[in-house]
Protein backbone atom coordinates (compact mmCIF):
# COMPACT_ATOMS: atom_id res chain seq x y z
CA UNK A 1 0.00 0.00 0.00
CA UNK A 2 2.80 2.48 0.84
CA UNK A 3 4.59 1.65 -2.44
CA UNK A 4 1.42 2.33 -4.40
CA UNK A 5 0.90 5.62 -2.55
CA UNK A 6 4.44 6.78 -3.42
CA UNK A 7 4.05 5.82 -7.06
CA UNK A 8 0.74 7.64 -7.17
CA UNK A 9 2.43 10.84 -5.93
CA UNK A 10 5.16 10.61 -8.65
CA UNK A 11 2.54 10.17 -11.39
CA UNK A 12 0.53 13.14 -10.11
CA UNK A 13 3.71 15.32 -10.01
CA UNK A 14 4.69 14.42 -13.57
CA UNK A 15 1.20 15.16 -14.83
CA UNK A 16 1.15 18.57 -13.17
CA UNK A 17 4.58 19.43 -14.63
CA UNK A 18 3.47 18.56 -18.16
CA UNK A 19 0.38 20.72 -17.87
CA UNK A 20 2.47 23.67 -16.65
CA UNK A 21 4.91 23.28 -19.55
CA UNK A 22 2.05 23.16 -22.07
CA UNK A 23 0.54 26.33 -20.66
CA UNK A 24 3.93 28.09 -20.76
CA UNK A 25 4.40 27.08 -24.43
CA UNK A 26 0.96 28.39 -25.34
CA UNK A 27 1.69 31.62 -23.49
CA UNK A 28 5.05 32.02 -25.25
CA UNK A 29 3.47 31.39 -28.64
CA UNK A 30 0.76 33.91 -27.88
CA UNK A 31 3.31 36.47 -26.78
CA UNK A 32 5.50 35.95 -29.84
CA UNK A 33 2.52 36.11 -32.13
CA UNK A 34 1.24 39.30 -30.49
CA UNK A 35 4.64 40.89 -30.75
CA UNK A 36 4.90 39.90 -34.41
CA UNK A 37 1.40 41.21 -35.07
CA UNK A 38 2.21 44.49 -33.31
CA UNK A 39 5.42 44.73 -35.22
CA UNK A 40 3.58 44.13 -38.42
CA UNK A 41 1.02 46.76 -37.56
CA UNK A 42 3.79 49.22 -36.76
CA UNK A 43 5.67 48.40 -39.87
CA UNK A 44 2.54 48.46 -41.98
CA UNK A 45 2.29 52.18 -41.52
CA UNK A 46 5.95 52.53 -42.13
CA UNK A 47 5.98 50.32 -45.13
CA UNK A 48 2.78 51.51 -46.62
CA UNK A 49 4.83 52.81 -49.42
CA UNK A 50 6.49 49.43 -49.93
CA UNK A 51 5.62 47.38 -52.93
CA UNK A 52 2.42 45.36 -52.35
CA UNK A 53 4.00 42.23 -53.71
CA UNK A 54 6.74 42.39 -51.11
CA UNK A 55 4.20 42.90 -48.38
CA UNK A 56 2.16 39.95 -49.56
CA UNK A 57 5.20 37.78 -49.56
CA UNK A 58 6.09 38.85 -46.03
CA UNK A 59 2.53 38.17 -44.90
CA UNK A 60 2.62 34.69 -46.42
CA UNK A 61 5.89 33.95 -44.70
CA UNK A 62 4.40 35.13 -41.43
CA UNK A 63 1.38 32.85 -41.88
CA UNK A 64 3.56 29.90 -42.78
CA UNK A 65 5.68 30.57 -39.75
CA UNK A 66 2.58 30.79 -37.57
CA UNK A 67 1.18 27.55 -38.99
CA UNK A 68 4.46 25.84 -38.47
CA UNK A 69 4.53 26.94 -34.86
CA UNK A 70 1.00 25.72 -34.32
CA UNK A 71 1.82 22.37 -35.94
CA UNK A 72 4.91 22.06 -33.80
CA UNK A 73 2.87 22.89 -30.72
CA UNK A 74 0.21 20.36 -31.81
CA UNK A 75 2.83 17.67 -32.25
CA UNK A 76 4.28 18.58 -28.88
CA UNK A 77 0.91 18.38 -27.14
CA UNK A 78 -0.30 15.23 -28.93
CA UNK A 79 2.85 13.17 -29.24
CA UNK A 80 5.19 14.30 -26.56
CA UNK A 81 2.92 15.58 -23.83
CA UNK A 82 -0.23 13.38 -24.34
CA UNK A 83 0.98 10.13 -25.87
CA UNK A 84 4.33 9.95 -24.10
CA UNK A 85 3.47 11.48 -20.75
CA UNK A 86 -0.18 12.13 -19.93
CA UNK A 87 -1.76 9.00 -21.50
CA UNK A 88 0.71 6.48 -19.97
CA UNK A 89 0.44 8.32 -16.71
CA UNK A 90 -3.36 8.15 -16.76
CA UNK A 91 -3.23 4.47 -17.75
CA UNK A 92 -0.94 3.76 -14.82
CA UNK A 93 -3.20 5.84 -12.60
CA UNK A 94 -6.28 3.91 -13.78
CA UNK A 95 -4.49 0.65 -13.17
CA UNK A 96 -3.43 1.89 -9.72
CA UNK A 97 -6.97 3.05 -8.95
CA UNK A 98 -8.37 -0.35 -10.04
CA UNK A 99 -5.88 -2.23 -7.87
CA UNK A 100 -6.56 0.01 -4.89
CA UNK A 101 -10.33 -0.33 -5.42
CA UNK A 102 -10.02 -4.11 -5.50
CA UNK A 103 -7.93 -4.00 -2.37
CA UNK A 104 -10.56 -1.84 -0.71
CA UNK A 105 -13.32 -4.27 -1.73
CA UNK A 106 -11.22 -7.14 -0.40
CA UNK A 107 -10.71 -5.26 2.86
CA UNK A 108 -14.46 -4.60 3.14
CA UNK A 109 -15.12 -8.28 2.40
CA UNK A 110 -12.67 -9.24 5.10
CA UNK A 111 -14.55 -6.99 7.50
CA UNK A 112 -17.79 -8.72 6.52
CA UNK A 113 -16.18 -12.14 6.98
CA UNK A 114 -14.83 -11.13 10.38
CA UNK A 115 -18.24 -9.77 11.40
CA UNK A 116 -19.97 -12.99 10.34
CA UNK A 117 -17.34 -15.12 12.06
CA UNK A 118 -17.64 -13.18 15.31
CA UNK A 119 -21.44 -13.33 15.23
CA UNK A 120 -21.29 -17.08 14.61
CA UNK A 121 -18.84 -17.57 17.47
CA UNK A 122 -21.05 -15.44 19.73
CA UNK A 123 -24.13 -17.51 18.77
CA UNK A 124 -22.25 -20.75 19.43
CA UNK A 125 -21.14 -19.48 22.83
CA UNK A 126 -24.69 -18.39 23.68
CA UNK A 127 -26.06 -21.79 22.65
CA UNK A 128 -23.29 -23.56 24.57
CA UNK A 129 -24.07 -21.51 27.68
CA UNK A 130 -27.79 -22.18 27.26
CA UNK A 131 -27.17 -25.90 26.82
CA UNK A 132 -24.92 -25.90 29.88
CA UNK A 133 -27.66 -24.14 31.82
CA UNK A 134 -30.61 -26.21 30.53
CA UNK A 135 -29.10 -29.68 30.25
CA UNK A 136 -27.28 -29.91 33.58
CA UNK A 137 -29.79 -31.41 36.07
CA UNK A 138 -29.67 -30.24 39.65
CA UNK A 139 -29.01 -32.42 42.67
CA UNK A 140 -32.69 -32.25 43.68
CA UNK A 141 -33.74 -33.85 40.38
CA UNK A 142 -31.29 -36.68 41.05
CA UNK A 143 -32.79 -37.03 44.54
CA UNK A 144 -36.24 -37.59 43.07
CA UNK A 145 -34.84 -40.19 40.71
CA UNK A 146 -33.06 -42.12 43.45
CA UNK A 147 -35.88 -41.92 46.00
CA UNK A 148 -38.29 -43.70 43.64
CA UNK A 149 -35.70 -46.28 42.66
CA UNK A 150 -37.63 -49.28 44.00
CA UNK A 151 -41.11 -47.77 44.25
CA UNK A 152 -42.74 -49.74 41.42
CA UNK A 153 -41.30 -53.09 42.52
CA UNK A 154 -42.31 -52.41 46.14
CA UNK A 155 -45.84 -51.52 45.07
CA UNK A 156 -46.12 -54.75 43.12
CA UNK A 157 -44.89 -56.71 46.11
CA UNK A 158 -47.49 -54.97 48.30
CA UNK A 159 -50.23 -56.06 45.91
CA UNK A 160 -49.01 -59.66 46.14
CA UNK A 161 -49.01 -59.46 49.94
CA UNK A 162 -52.58 -58.14 49.90
CA UNK A 163 -53.71 -61.06 47.76
CA UNK A 164 -51.98 -63.55 50.09
CA UNK A 165 -53.59 -61.96 53.17
CA UNK A 166 -57.00 -62.18 51.54
CA UNK A 167 -56.41 -65.81 50.59
CA UNK A 168 -55.26 -66.63 54.12
CA UNK A 169 -58.46 -65.14 55.57
CA UNK A 170 -60.64 -67.13 53.17
CA UNK A 171 -58.74 -70.34 53.93
CA UNK A 172 -59.21 -69.76 57.66
CA UNK A 173 -62.95 -69.12 57.39
CA UNK A 174 -63.59 -71.97 54.97
CA UNK A 175 -61.52 -74.45 56.99
CA UNK A 176 -58.78 -75.26 54.52
CA UNK A 177 -56.03 -77.62 55.54
CA UNK A 178 -53.01 -76.40 57.53
CA UNK A 179 -55.04 -73.56 59.06
CA UNK A 180 -55.88 -72.89 62.70
CA UNK A 181 -59.57 -73.05 61.82
CA UNK A 182 -59.38 -76.25 59.82
CA UNK A 183 -61.37 -78.14 62.45
CA UNK A 184 -63.76 -75.39 63.40
CA UNK A 185 -64.22 -72.53 65.80
CA UNK A 186 -63.14 -74.31 69.02
CA UNK A 187 -59.69 -75.31 67.82
CA UNK A 188 -59.18 -71.91 66.19
CA UNK A 189 -59.87 -70.09 69.43
CA UNK A 190 -57.72 -72.51 71.41
CA UNK A 191 -54.80 -71.75 69.11
CA UNK A 192 -55.40 -68.03 69.36
CA UNK A 193 -55.66 -68.15 73.16
CA UNK A 194 -52.36 -70.01 73.30
CA UNK A 195 -50.76 -67.36 71.09
CA UNK A 196 -52.25 -64.62 73.28
CA UNK A 197 -50.97 -66.13 76.52
CA UNK A 198 -47.45 -66.56 75.14
CA UNK A 199 -47.00 -63.24 73.34
CA UNK A 200 -49.71 -60.62 73.75
CA UNK A 201 -50.98 -61.15 77.31
CA UNK A 202 -50.56 -58.18 79.65
CA UNK A 203 -50.81 -59.15 83.30
CA UNK A 204 -52.06 -55.68 84.23
CA UNK A 205 -55.29 -56.15 82.29
CA UNK A 206 -58.48 -56.81 84.24
CA UNK A 207 -57.00 -55.32 87.37
CA UNK A 208 -53.92 -57.63 87.34
CA UNK A 209 -56.10 -60.71 87.23
CA UNK A 210 -54.33 -62.09 84.14
CA UNK A 211 -51.04 -62.62 85.89
CA UNK A 212 -51.67 -66.35 86.24
CA UNK A 213 -52.84 -66.68 82.64
CA UNK A 214 -49.93 -64.90 80.97
CA UNK A 215 -47.57 -67.80 80.37
CA UNK A 216 -44.03 -66.64 81.09
CA UNK A 217 -44.85 -62.97 80.49
CA UNK A 218 -44.10 -61.63 83.95
CA UNK A 219 -43.70 -57.86 83.63
CA UNK A 220 -40.45 -57.69 85.55
CA UNK A 221 -38.74 -60.19 83.27
CA UNK A 222 -39.86 -58.69 79.94
CA UNK A 223 -37.58 -56.76 77.66
CA UNK A 224 -38.64 -53.43 76.16
CA UNK A 225 -39.38 -55.14 72.83
CA UNK A 226 -41.59 -57.74 74.50
CA UNK A 227 -43.47 -55.07 76.44
CA UNK A 228 -44.21 -53.21 73.21
CA UNK A 229 -45.70 -56.40 71.75
CA UNK A 230 -48.32 -56.75 74.47
CA UNK A 231 -51.91 -56.42 73.23
CA UNK A 232 -50.83 -55.99 69.63
CA UNK A 233 -53.46 -58.53 68.65
CA UNK A 234 -56.11 -55.89 69.40
CA UNK A 235 -54.20 -52.59 68.93
CA UNK A 236 -54.99 -51.33 65.43
CA UNK A 237 -53.16 -48.03 65.94
CA UNK A 238 -49.80 -49.47 66.94
CA UNK A 239 -49.93 -52.39 64.48
CA UNK A 240 -51.41 -50.81 61.33
CA UNK A 241 -52.17 -47.13 61.62
CA UNK A 242 -49.02 -45.74 63.23
CA UNK A 243 -45.98 -47.52 61.70
CA UNK A 244 -44.61 -46.77 58.24
CA UNK A 245 -43.10 -50.17 57.82
CA UNK A 246 -44.35 -53.64 58.81
CA UNK A 247 -41.86 -56.47 58.91
CA UNK A 248 -44.01 -58.68 56.73
CA UNK A 249 -43.02 -60.53 53.61
CA UNK A 250 -45.48 -63.20 52.47
CA UNK A 251 -43.62 -63.91 49.22
CA UNK A 252 -41.10 -66.17 50.95
CA UNK A 253 -41.21 -69.08 53.39
CA UNK A 254 -39.41 -67.27 56.22
CA UNK A 255 -41.51 -66.39 59.25
CA UNK A 256 -40.43 -62.95 60.49
CA UNK A 257 -41.46 -63.68 64.10
CA UNK A 258 -39.05 -66.65 64.36
CA UNK A 259 -36.23 -64.59 65.89
CA UNK A 260 -36.15 -62.48 69.05
CA UNK A 261 -38.43 -59.42 68.94
CA UNK A 262 -36.94 -56.08 67.99
CA UNK A 263 -38.20 -52.77 69.35
CA UNK A 264 -40.84 -51.14 67.10
CA UNK A 265 -40.87 -54.09 64.69
CA UNK A 266 -44.40 -54.99 63.60
CA UNK A 267 -44.33 -58.56 62.35
CA UNK A 268 -46.46 -60.92 60.28
CA UNK A 269 -47.75 -62.68 63.40
CA UNK A 270 -49.00 -59.37 64.84
CA UNK A 271 -50.90 -58.51 61.66
CA UNK A 272 -52.52 -61.94 61.35
CA UNK A 273 -53.51 -62.02 65.03
CA UNK A 274 -55.16 -58.59 64.68
CA UNK A 275 -56.92 -59.66 61.46
CA UNK A 276 -58.29 -62.78 63.20
CA UNK A 277 -59.79 -60.62 65.97
CA UNK A 278 -61.17 -58.00 63.57
CA UNK A 279 -62.68 -60.29 60.96
CA UNK A 280 -64.37 -63.65 61.60
CA UNK A 281 -63.57 -63.76 65.29
CA UNK A 282 -65.95 -66.72 65.53
CA UNK A 283 -65.81 -69.21 62.70
CA UNK A 284 -68.75 -71.05 61.26
CA UNK A 285 -69.33 -74.64 62.27
CA UNK A 286 -68.07 -77.09 59.68
CA UNK A 287 -70.98 -78.99 58.07
CA UNK A 288 -70.39 -82.71 57.58
CA UNK A 289 -69.41 -83.50 53.99
CA UNK A 290 -72.17 -86.11 53.71
CA UNK A 291 -74.77 -83.34 54.04
CA UNK A 292 -73.28 -81.47 51.10
CA UNK A 293 -73.50 -84.28 48.52
CA UNK A 294 -74.52 -83.39 45.00
CA UNK A 295 -78.29 -83.12 44.69
CA UNK A 296 -80.19 -84.82 41.92
CA UNK A 297 -81.19 -82.71 38.92
CA UNK A 298 -84.28 -80.47 39.29
CA UNK A 299 -84.24 -80.88 43.05
CA UNK A 300 -84.09 -77.90 45.40
CA UNK A 301 -81.21 -77.38 47.87
CA UNK A 302 -81.52 -79.00 51.27
CA UNK A 303 -81.23 -76.92 54.42
CA UNK A 304 -77.53 -77.63 54.95
CA UNK A 305 -76.65 -76.77 51.37
CA UNK A 306 -78.66 -73.58 51.62
CA UNK A 307 -76.90 -72.70 54.90
CA UNK A 308 -73.52 -73.40 53.36
CA UNK A 309 -74.27 -71.09 50.42
CA UNK A 310 -75.26 -68.36 52.85
CA UNK A 311 -72.04 -69.01 54.75
CA UNK A 312 -70.06 -68.38 51.59
CA UNK A 313 -72.10 -65.23 50.97
CA UNK A 314 -71.10 -63.92 54.40
CA UNK A 315 -67.46 -64.77 53.74
CA UNK A 316 -67.65 -62.82 50.47
CA UNK A 317 -69.11 -59.79 52.25
CA UNK A 318 -66.42 -60.00 54.92
CA UNK A 319 -63.72 -60.16 52.27
CA UNK A 320 -64.93 -56.84 50.87
CA UNK A 321 -64.60 -55.21 54.30
CA UNK A 322 -61.30 -56.93 55.00
CA UNK A 323 -59.89 -55.85 51.65
CA UNK A 324 -59.19 -52.34 52.99
CA UNK A 325 -57.32 -53.79 55.97
CA UNK A 326 -55.29 -56.05 53.69
CA UNK A 327 -54.49 -53.21 51.30
CA UNK A 328 -53.28 -50.91 54.09
CA UNK A 329 -51.11 -53.53 55.76
CA UNK A 330 -49.73 -54.64 52.39
CA UNK A 331 -48.73 -51.07 51.49
CA UNK A 332 -46.79 -50.95 54.77
CA UNK A 333 -45.13 -54.34 54.31
CA UNK A 334 -41.45 -54.81 53.62
CA UNK A 335 -40.01 -53.60 50.35
CA UNK A 336 -38.01 -55.68 47.92
CA UNK A 337 -34.77 -57.41 48.85
CA UNK A 338 -31.96 -59.02 46.90
CA UNK A 339 -29.55 -61.83 47.67
CA UNK A 340 -25.78 -61.52 47.45
CA UNK A 341 -23.34 -64.17 46.29
CA UNK A 342 -23.42 -65.83 49.71
CA UNK A 343 -27.21 -66.09 49.74
CA UNK A 344 -27.63 -63.36 52.33
CA UNK A 345 -30.42 -60.81 51.82
CA UNK A 346 -29.21 -57.32 51.02
CA UNK A 347 -31.26 -54.12 50.60
CA UNK A 348 -32.09 -53.27 47.01
CA UNK A 349 -34.09 -50.14 47.62
CA UNK A 350 -33.88 -46.41 48.16
CA UNK A 351 -33.35 -46.51 51.95
CA UNK A 352 -29.89 -44.92 51.75
CA UNK A 353 -31.44 -42.01 49.85
CA UNK A 354 -34.53 -41.70 52.07
CA UNK A 355 -32.66 -41.62 55.38
CA UNK A 356 -30.93 -38.23 54.73
CA UNK A 357 -34.34 -36.63 54.15
CA UNK A 358 -35.40 -37.47 57.71
CA UNK A 359 -32.02 -36.74 59.32
CA UNK A 360 -32.00 -33.27 57.76
CA UNK A 361 -35.39 -32.68 59.37
CA UNK A 362 -33.86 -33.46 62.77
CA UNK A 363 -35.07 -37.03 63.24
CA UNK A 364 -32.50 -39.09 65.24
CA UNK A 365 -30.73 -41.81 63.30
CA UNK A 366 -32.15 -44.60 65.53
CA UNK A 367 -35.70 -43.41 64.89
CA UNK A 368 -35.04 -43.10 61.16
CA UNK A 369 -34.19 -46.79 60.95
CA UNK A 370 -37.27 -47.63 63.01
CA UNK A 371 -39.50 -45.61 60.68
CA UNK A 372 -38.10 -46.84 57.38
CA UNK A 373 -36.88 -50.31 58.32
CA UNK A 374 -34.22 -52.19 56.42
CA UNK A 375 -36.42 -52.32 53.32
CA UNK A 376 -38.79 -49.31 53.18
CA UNK A 377 -42.38 -50.11 52.32
CA UNK A 378 -44.43 -48.48 49.59
CA UNK A 379 -46.21 -46.41 52.23
CA UNK A 380 -42.91 -45.19 53.72
CA UNK A 381 -41.53 -44.18 50.33
CA UNK A 382 -44.72 -42.33 49.42
CA UNK A 383 -44.72 -40.63 52.83
CA UNK A 384 -41.28 -39.22 52.04
CA UNK A 385 -42.08 -38.27 48.45
CA UNK A 386 -45.46 -36.66 49.10
CA UNK A 387 -44.91 -35.02 52.48
CA UNK A 388 -41.54 -35.04 54.21
CA UNK A 389 -39.48 -33.70 51.30
CA UNK A 390 -41.47 -30.45 51.27
CA UNK A 391 -41.06 -29.88 55.03
CA UNK A 392 -37.40 -29.07 54.45
CA UNK A 393 -36.74 -25.37 53.61
CA UNK A 394 -33.92 -26.46 51.32
CA UNK A 395 -36.53 -27.74 48.87
CA UNK A 396 -37.91 -24.24 48.37
CA UNK A 397 -34.52 -22.56 48.21
CA UNK A 398 -33.49 -25.08 45.56
CA UNK A 399 -36.28 -23.72 43.35
CA UNK A 400 -34.01 -20.73 42.71
CA UNK A 401 -32.56 -22.67 39.83
CA UNK A 402 -32.52 -22.56 36.06
CA UNK A 403 -35.95 -22.51 34.38
CA UNK A 404 -35.26 -25.91 32.80
CA UNK A 405 -34.52 -27.52 36.19
CA UNK A 406 -37.61 -25.91 37.71
CA UNK A 407 -39.68 -27.41 34.89
CA UNK A 408 -38.08 -30.80 35.52
CA UNK A 409 -38.99 -30.58 39.20
CA UNK A 410 -42.53 -29.62 38.23
CA UNK A 411 -42.78 -32.71 36.03
CA UNK A 412 -41.44 -34.91 38.85
CA UNK A 413 -43.97 -33.43 41.28
CA UNK A 414 -46.78 -33.99 38.76
CA UNK A 415 -45.72 -37.64 38.44
CA UNK A 416 -45.74 -38.08 42.22
CA UNK A 417 -49.12 -36.34 42.34
CA UNK A 418 -50.48 -38.80 39.77
CA UNK A 419 -49.24 -41.76 41.83
CA UNK A 420 -50.88 -40.37 44.94
CA UNK A 421 -54.13 -39.70 43.10
CA UNK A 422 -54.13 -43.25 41.78
CA UNK A 423 -53.72 -44.54 45.35
CA UNK A 424 -56.68 -42.36 46.35
CA UNK A 425 -58.64 -43.71 43.42
CA UNK A 426 -58.04 -47.29 44.54
CA UNK A 427 -59.08 -46.29 48.06
CA UNK A 428 -62.29 -44.79 46.69
CA UNK A 429 -62.98 -48.01 44.83
CA UNK A 430 -62.60 -49.99 48.05
CA UNK A 431 -64.91 -47.56 49.85
CA UNK A 432 -67.52 -47.87 47.10
CA UNK A 433 -67.38 -51.66 47.35
CA UNK A 434 -67.77 -51.47 51.14
CA UNK A 435 -70.71 -49.08 50.89
CA UNK A 436 -72.32 -51.30 48.28
CA UNK A 437 -72.13 -54.32 50.60
CA UNK A 438 -73.38 -52.18 53.46
CA UNK A 439 -76.38 -51.12 51.38
CA UNK A 440 -76.99 -54.73 50.40
CA UNK A 441 -77.02 -55.76 54.06
CA UNK A 442 -79.33 -52.85 54.92
CA UNK A 443 -81.99 -54.03 52.48
CA UNK A 444 -81.38 -57.73 53.15
CA UNK A 445 -84.06 -58.00 55.85
CA UNK A 446 -86.61 -56.20 53.69
CA UNK A 447 -85.75 -58.49 50.81
CA UNK A 448 -86.25 -61.55 53.03
CA UNK A 449 -89.64 -60.27 54.18
CA UNK A 450 -90.76 -59.75 50.59
CA UNK A 451 -89.53 -63.20 49.59
CA UNK A 452 -91.33 -64.80 52.55
CA UNK A 453 -94.55 -62.96 51.62
CA UNK A 454 -94.27 -64.18 48.04
CA UNK A 455 -93.72 -67.75 49.24
CA UNK A 456 -96.80 -67.55 51.49
CA UNK A 457 -98.91 -66.25 48.63
CA UNK A 458 -97.66 -68.97 46.30
CA UNK A 459 -98.38 -71.63 48.91
CA UNK A 460 -101.91 -70.40 49.51
CA UNK A 461 -102.64 -70.35 45.80
CA UNK A 462 -101.44 -73.90 45.44
CA UNK A 463 -103.71 -75.02 48.22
Amino acid sequence: MYMFKGKKKVIACRTSTMFVLALLALFALFVSTSKAYALCCTCQATLSLIDPFVWQEAEDDFNDKLNEEFLRLERFIVHEMWEQSILPTMMLAAEQFTAVALQQVMAVGMFFDAKQQLETQQLMQVMQARAHKDYVPSVEICNFGTMIKSLAATERKAEVNAVILSQRSQDRQLGNANQSGAYGNDLDKDNRLGQFSQKYCDQHDRNNSLATFCNGLAWAGLSNAQRLQLNRDIDFFSVVDSPWNIKMDLTNTTFTAAGPPVIDDIEEEDVMALASNLFANSLFPRPPPRLLVNKPPNESLNDMQQAYMELRSIVAKRSVAENSFNAITAMKSHGITAVDAGGNPVPMNARVFLEPVLTELGVPAAEVLALLGENPSYYAQMEILTKKVYQNPDFFTSLYDTPANVDRKLVALEAIKLMQKFDLFKSFLRNEATFSVWLELSVYQLQKEIEDTIKVIDTSEVR
